[in-house]
């Protein structure tokens, strides 16, 4: 059975900012108040993240006109980081910033249906047709108002919502599970060896290029996609580098004649790899993210927003990619790169100058076993997240197509 169709417009009242002069600048920030609520509040639950909040007097948001929220109301990210949005739960004071609009629905949908209706992949084709190809992605308010929403009754819509809910939360709770085993990691680096930065048990410091044969970036062929073909060899980008995992899920790839001409920057099994460049004031910023290579030989290439690290035989790979992963370590990471804001840079020097903390052999061994095992019961959690995903997806689909 099939829902009408209606226009997102009919279905909530859109609200934006106040964008006039009584809008709260950087400066009128304060330390504590009501929170002032931006993009990068957004979190990928879609709820708020308060430790993200500016916050602006209670006076200043007295001034303002419009953009005031309440329970139930839907955050809604109409530039930058498009179709991220966060459902409010509470009915605490707070004011949005321009990049975001308020959804307040008018009672023919229900706030639950229509949160998994934007994070659905019909949203995503309407974001597709609508935005606009700019640098800096941008919807208008007036194109949001027109997105098509399968509609059932309310009935049928708190349904649905309900068993969403509950697909969405099982995917959740192994999302958790492996962040867990993270942090388990973490702490029990931490316990052994202490802040891999200010070495508080004062352990021999030796300089990454001491442990490494090579310290080496990538290329990008001459004119760049135009060389890369459907199989070959692997083609690794920034997108392809993320802490502790090599993705391939965007892989590009090149074929033996390029790579033949790259074989400077031909990866071998057991590389470190890292990202060369990136913001710093995104969560999920590309600059110095690091990785190991376990393909075979030669198998894989690197452009040049990378840099692969081949460690020394007698030293403990997957200990010093481990530090090189910390929090801590990665805030001294982001320290040392250069650039603006925008867009900062690893040089070569700054790698080969990292310290790294060269504590015995068997303690460095012992943590690469704990890692080992942590490491298959993350492997089952990913496999189970995997399928909550298929599972959620598959839901999603019948849900909006009226079969569910």
């Amino acid at each position: 059975m099939s829902y009408p169709l209606i226009p997102l417009g009919q279905l909530a009242k859109f609200i934006n900012g106040d964008r006039g002069k009584n809008y709260p600048s950087k400066d009128s920030f304060v330390d504590t108040g009501i929170p002032f609520i931006n993009a990068g509040c957004l979190s990928d639950q879609w709820v708020l993240d308060s430790s993200k909040f500016n916050y602006i007097s209670e006076e200043a948001y007295d001034r303002l006109s419009s953009g005031k929220i309440q329970k139930n109301d839907i955050l809604f990210c109409l530039r930058g980081s498009v179709g991220k949005f966060a459902v409010i739960r509470d009915d605490n004071k707070g004011a949005l910033a321009s990049s975001l609009v308020i959804l307040r629905g008018n009672g023919k949908v229900d706030v639950e249906y229509l949160k998994h209706y934007l994070a659905s992949s019909l949203c995503t084709k309407e974001l597709d047709n609508y935005q606009n190809g700019a640098a800096q992605p941008n919807l208008s308010a007036n194109d949001f108002k027109k997105f098509l929403v399968p509609l059932p009754p309310l009935t049928e819509q708190r349904r649905v919502a309900s068993i969403l809910d509950q697909a969405d939360e099982l995917r959740q709770k192994r999302q958790q599970a492996i962040e867990k085993l993270d942090q388990l990691l973490q702490a029990t680096f931490i316990d052994m060896f202490g802040d891999p930065v200010s070495n508080p048990k004062g352990w021999e410091l030796k300089k990454l290029s001491e442990l490494s044969t090579k310290i080496h970036s990538g290329n990008t062929p001459k004119g760049g996609s135009e060389n890369y073909v459907d199989e070959g060899i692997i083609f690794l980008r920034s997108q392809n580098v993320w802490k502790n995992k090599v993705l391939l899920d965007d892989v590009a790839y090149i074929d033996a004649e390029t790579h033949a001409k790259m074989m400077k920057s031909s990866v071998k099994h057991g590389d470190l790899l890292m990202t060369k460049t990136g913001r710093i004031n995104t969560e999920n910023s590309s600059l110095g993210r690091a990785a190991i290579y376990l393909g075979e030989d030669d198998s894989a290439n690197i452009n040049g927003h990378v840099y692969l690290i081949r460690i020394k035989d007698g030293f403990n790979k997957y200990f010093i990619l481990r530090i090189l992963t910390l929090p801590d370590y990665y805030e001294y990471i982001r320290s040392v790169c250069v650039g603006g804001i925008d867009k900062r840079q690893l040089n070569k020097e700054h790698i080969e100058n990292f310290p790294i903390i060269q504590p015995p052999m068997e303690l460095q061994n012992k943590f690469s076993n704990i890692v080992q095992v942590i490491e298959s019961q993350k492997t089952k959690l990913l496999e189970q997240l995997d399928l909550a995903e298929n599972l959620f997806k598959t839901l999603q689909q019948k849900a909006f197509n009226g079969t569910l």
